[in-house]
């Protein structure tokens, strides 16, 4: 895998972290520097940490190195994961797009729900991880890239949900699953350049 691809779909799985932030930016009234540096560290810490644990997964090597074509079984998986992933986060934000959001005022950061949060989110990222993980991905490379894009995504998520509101909130899940779409579509076009 390369490292556009992880770029991609590290950006795709952080817009449902930007998603909740905006959400919860559109609730403060006010700008609490240090809660909202707990919340993106929280987010942060669990997005990355799914992804190293899904990674570190791959490494129990169900299938033999030697055999010929673990290679393209390593590529398939990964792009059925990612396939996977996509389809789930665009039926998601699709679907949330019926319900409005009541956007009430509340400065309340009730740490219980947002660890909650924090983990439902990132179960896409362990599975993103274990199809890096196929694609031999460096678990530091790894690290330090979707930490820096989590971070990223739920400080500007928190900034424009205080000023523009959640309204885009649903539209930004569907998009990074179009994005992790992407990602899975090109490992399957280099599975497909193997096998035939």
């Amino acid at each position: 895998m390369k490292l556009w691809q992880l770029i991609i779909i590290s950006t795709g799985l952080s817009l449902d972290v930007f998603a909740y932030c905006l959400y919860k930016g559109a609730v403060i009234s006010s700008s609490h520097k240090l809660e909202n540096l707990k919340l993106v560290g929280l987010f942060t810490l669990f997005q990355t940490g799914m992804m190293l644990a899904g990674n570190a997964l791959t490494h129990l090597n169900p299938v033999p190195e030697g055999t010929a074509s673990a290679g393209q079984i390593w590529t398939l998986l990964a792009a059925i994961a990612f396939f996977f992933i996509g389809i789930h986060m665009i039926v998601k934000g699709v679907k949330k797009d019926r319900r409005r959001v009541l956007e009430q005022k509340q400065d309340d950061y009730h740490y219980r729900v947002i660890l909650f949060w924090a983990f439902l989110i990132s179960v896409d990222a362990l599975i993103a991880g274990v199809g890096c993980g196929f694609m031999g991905m460096e678990l530091l490379l790894t690290a330090v890239v979707v930490a820096l894009i989590t971070a990223a995504a739920a400080t500007v998520g928190l900034i424009c949900g205080y000023w523009l509101g959640c309204a885009p909130m649903n539209k930004m899940v569907a998009v990074g699953g179009g994005l992790i779409i992407v990602g899975g579509a090109d490992l399957l076009f280099r599975y497909l350049v193997t096998v035939l």
